[in-house]
C-alpha cells in the first residue's frame, strides 16, 4: 500500500511542474502575437483582396507568415536590420517573377528556375539567411499566376510584395511593442522602492505592476460574465428563429435565467467557503467549470444540455464574483481600493460592448448560422485566459492575515508586490457562516448590500440580456420580424446601446472619489428610472425613433454609473474581512436573484403586456432601490466597524 505520504510528495512535484510550465506563458507577448496575425490577416483578405479578390487567402497567408518570421527575432533592434533585408529580398523576388511571368506561363521548370535565380541573388548580396520570406513571396506569385492564369503579373507581384512588406513591418512594430512593455513592467516592478533594506508597507505603498496584475486577473471574470449575458442575448432569437420556433416564453424565462441562477449559487457557495478554505482554490476552480460549460454548450444544442451548461459557467462566474472584489480590497493600497474595486466592475462593460460587437460580425458574415451553439467558443476561450492567469496566482496576503498565518501572508505579499513589501493591519478572525449575516448588525448590512443589488440586477440583466428581444418589440430593429436580417439589426442597435455601459461605468468612476456612494448609487436610481418614462412616454406616444433610443441610453448611462457599480463597491466597505467573501456572495446571489427573477419574467411579460408592462416593472423596481439606498445606507456606513474597507 502507498504511503499518503509518498502521494502528497507525488502531487507537490507535480504541482510544482505545472506551475513552471504556466510561468513560461506570456499572456501580453501572446495576445500581441494574434493581434498582429489578425492584422495581417485583414490586410490579405480586405486590402488586397479589394484588387484581387481569387488571391486574397494566398496574400492573407503570406502577410501572417511574414509577421510568424519576424516575431521569432529575440529582440527589436535585432530584427530592424533582417527585416529591412526581408522586404529587399522579397522586393527582388516580386521583380524576378513579374519578368519571368511577363514572358512565359506558370510551369514547375519555371518556378524552379525563379527560385535558383533568386536565392543565387540573395547569396550574392549576403542576404541569403534573411531572404526565406523573399522565396515564399516568390513561390506564392507563382502559384497565384497557377491558380490565376489571367491575373495582371504586375498586380500579382505588387500585391504580395506589399502584403509581405506588411507582414514584416506589423511584425517590427509588435516586437517593439513588446520590448517597451517589459521595460514598463520592469519599472511598474520597482516603483516606490525603499533605499537599500528599507521596507515599504502594503497599506500605503505606490502601485506596482502587482497591483496592476490582480486588477486584470479579478476584471477578467467580469468581462466574461458580462459576455456571457450579452451572448445569450443573442443565442436566444437565434434559437426561436433557426432551430427551436416552438419556444414558448417560459422556456426562454428558463434558459434566459439559467446562467444567473448558477451565478447566484455559485457566489453564495463559493464565496462561504472561501472565507473558511482561502481564496486560490476556488479562483482557479471558477474558470475551470466556466470552460466545462461551454464544452457542453458547444457539444449539444438541445434545451436541456443547454440550461445544464449554462448553470455551470454561471456556478463558475458566481464564484469569481465573490472573489475578485476581496483579492483587490484586501491587496490594494488603502487610497486607491474603493476605486479600484469600482474598476473591477466597471470592467464588465468591455464585456458587454466586445461580445455584442463580435455577435453582430459573426451573424453578418455565418454562412451557417443554424450553429449558434458554436458561439459558446468565445467564452471557452476566455475561460482559459482566466485559468492560465489564476494558475499563476497566490493565496490572498489579507485572507491569511485574517486566519494568523502572518509568514505565509508575507510570502504572498512579497509574490504579488516585490521583496521590500510588508504587510499592513488585518484583524485575526475566523470565517462566518452565511446564516450569520441575516442576525442583528450584519442584517442590515445584509439587506443595505443586497436589495438595491436585486433591483439593479433585474434592470441590468432582464434589459441587457433580453436588449436585442426588446429592440425587435420596440419596433427599433430594421428588416422583416422573425428573419436573420431582424435580428442581426437588433444585435447591431444593441451594440450601439452597450456603448452607453461603459460610458456609465467611466463616468461612475470619475465621479467615485469625489461624491458620498450612496448618493451616487440613489441618483443613479433615478436618473435611470427617467430614462425608462422616457423610452415608455415615446413608445406609446409614438415619438421619432430616437427617442426612444434616448431613453435606452440615459438608462443605461446612469444605471451603470451609480447602482450597477455601486452595488458591487459596497459589500468591500461595509463588510469586516472575517465575513467579506461571504457577505459579497450573499449580496452577488441577493443581485443574480433580481436578475434571474428579471430575464425570467420579461419573456412573460411580453407575452402579457408587451414592452410597456416590460418598463413599467423594471422602473418600479429601482424607485425601489433608491428608497432602500436613501434610507438604510447612510446610517450603517457611518456605524460601520470596519475602518479597514474604506
Amino acid at each position: 500500500m502507498i504511503e499518503p505520504k509518498i502521494i502528497t510528495n507525488a502531487f507537490s512535484r507535480l504541482h510544482a511542474t505545472i506551475n513552471a510550465a504556466v510561468a513560461r506563458i506570456h499572456p501580453f507577448v501572446l495576445f500581441v502575437s494574434c493581434v498582429g496575425i489578425a492584422l495581417a490577416y485583414y490586410v490579405g483578405i480586405y486590402a488586397t483582396g479589394q484588387i484581387h479578390a481569387a488571391s486574397r487567402w494566398m496574400g492573407a497567408m503570406l502577410s501572417c507568415t511574414s509577421v510568424i518570421t519576424v516575431l521569432q527575432v529575440p529582440s527589436y533592434r535585432e530584427a530592424l536590420r533582417p527585416a529591412w533585408m526581408r522586404v529587399l529580398g522579397t522586393f527582388l523576388g516580386a521583380l524576378i517573377a513579374y519578368v519571368y511571368l511577363k514572358l512565359l506561363p506558370f510551369s514547375v521548370l519555371g518556378m524552379l528556375l525563379t527560385v535558383f535565380m533568386l536565392e543565387a541573388l540573395c547569396m550574392i548580396l549576403n542576404i541569403y539567411n534573411n531572404g526565406r520570406i523573399a522565396t515564399i513571396t516568390l513561390v506564392i506569385i507563382m502559384l497565384v499566376s497557377q491558380l490565376s492564369p489571367d491575373a495582371d503579373p504586375a498586380t500579382n507581384c505588387t500585391l504580395r510584395f506589399f502584403e509581405s512588406a506588411v507582414g514584416v513591418g506589423v511584425g517590427v512594430a509588435l516586437r517593439w511593442t513588446i520590448e517597451k512593455w517589459q521595460a514598463l513592467r520592469q519599472r511598474l516592478l520597482h516603483m516606490g522602492e525603499g533605499e537599500a533594506g528599507e521596507r515599504v508597507n502594503m497599506d500605503t505603498m505606490p502601485l506596482r505592476w502587482g497591483h496592476f496584475r490582480v486588477l486584470i486577473v479579478a476584471s477578467l471574470g467580469q468581462i466574461t460574465g458580462a459576455a456571457l449575458s450579452t451572448l445569450v442575448g443573442v443565442v436566444l432569437p437565434l434559437m426561436q428563429i433557426l432551430t427551436h420556433s416552438d419556444l414558448k416564453p417560459l422556456q426562454q424565462g428558463v434558459l434566459a435565467s439559467m446562467s444567473l441562477v448558477g451565478i447566484m449559487v455559485g457566489s453564495v457557495v463559493i464565496g462561504a467557503r472561501s472565507d473558511k478554505r482561502g481564496y486560490l482554490r476556488y479562483l482557479r476552480l471558477s474558470p475551470a467549470l466556466i470552460l466545462l460549460g461551454a464544452i457542453i454548450a458547444i457539444s449539444s444544442s438541445s434545451l436541456i444540455t443547454l440550461a445544464v451548461a449554462l448553470f455551470v459557467m454561471g456556478f463558475g462566474v458566481g464564484g469569481g464574483y465573490s472573489l475578485d472584489s476581496d483579492y483587490v480590497s484586501e491587496i490594494m493600497p488603502r487610497r486607491w481600493r474603493l476605486f479600484m474595486v469600482g474598476v473591477v466592475k466597471a470592467s464588465s462593460a468591455v464585456g458587454n460592448v466586445v461580445m455584442a460587437f463580435v455577435c453582430y460580425y459573426i451573424l453578418g458574415h455565418w454562412t451557417t448560422a443554424d450553429h449558434w451553439n458554436g458561439m459558446f467558443l468565445l467564452v471557452a476561450l476566455m475561460a482559459v485566459v482566466m485559468l492560465l492567469s489564476a494558475i499563476r496566482f497566490e493565496q490572498s496576503p489579507g485572507w491569511l492575515l485574517s486566519q494568523g498565518r502572518r509568514e505565509e501572508a508575507e510570502r504572498a505579499a512579497r509574490y504579488f508586490l516585490g521583496q521590500d513589501v510588508e504587510l499592513g493591519e488585518a484583524a485575526t478572525t475566523e470565517g462566518v457562516s452565511v446564516w450569520s449575516l441575516f442576525r442583528r448588525e450584519s442584517l442590515r448590512r445584509t439587506i443595505l448590500c443586497g436589495l438595491p443589488w436585486a433591483c439593479e440586477g433585474y434592470a441590468v440583466y432582464g434589459v441587457g440580456v433580453f436588449l436585442p428581444v426588446l429592440i425587435m418589440s420596440l419596433g427599433l430593429g430594421r428588416g422583416e420580424a422573425g428573419t436573420i436580417a431582424h435580428a442581426t439589426s437588433s444585435v447591431h442597435l444593441a451594440a450601439y446601446v452597450n456603448l452607453f455601459v461603459a460610458a456609465g461605468f467611466a463616468a461612475g468612476l470619475m465621479a467615485i472619489r469625489r461624491s458620498f456612494n450612496l448618493r451616487q448609487q440613489s441618483v443613479g436610481f433615478v436618473v435611470a428610472a427617467l430614462g425608462l418614462v422616457l423610452l415608455m412616454v415615446g413608445y406609446a406616444l409614438h415619438l421619432p425613433r430616437w427617442t426612444m433610443i434616448a431613453g435606452l441610453a440615459l438608462f443605461e448611462l446612469f444605471i451603470n454609473a451609480g447602482p450597477h457599480l455601486m452595488t458591487f463597491i459596497l459589500p468591500s466597505q461595509v463588510y469586516p474581512i472575517a465575513e467579506r467573501g461571504a457577505g459579497a456572495g450573499v449580496a452577488a446571489a441577493a443581485g443574480k436573484a433580481g436578475a434571474v427573477a428579471g430575464v425570467f419574467t420579461i419573456p412573460l411579460l411580453l407575452g402579457w403586456g408587451g414592452a410597456e408592462m416590460v418598463m413599467a416593472v423594471t422602473l418600479a423596481l429601482q424607485l425601489l432601490g433608491a428608497a432602500v439606498t436613501a434610507t438604510l445606507g447612510r446610517e450603517l456606513l457611518h456605524s460601520k466597524p470596519n475602518a479597514d474597507a474604506a
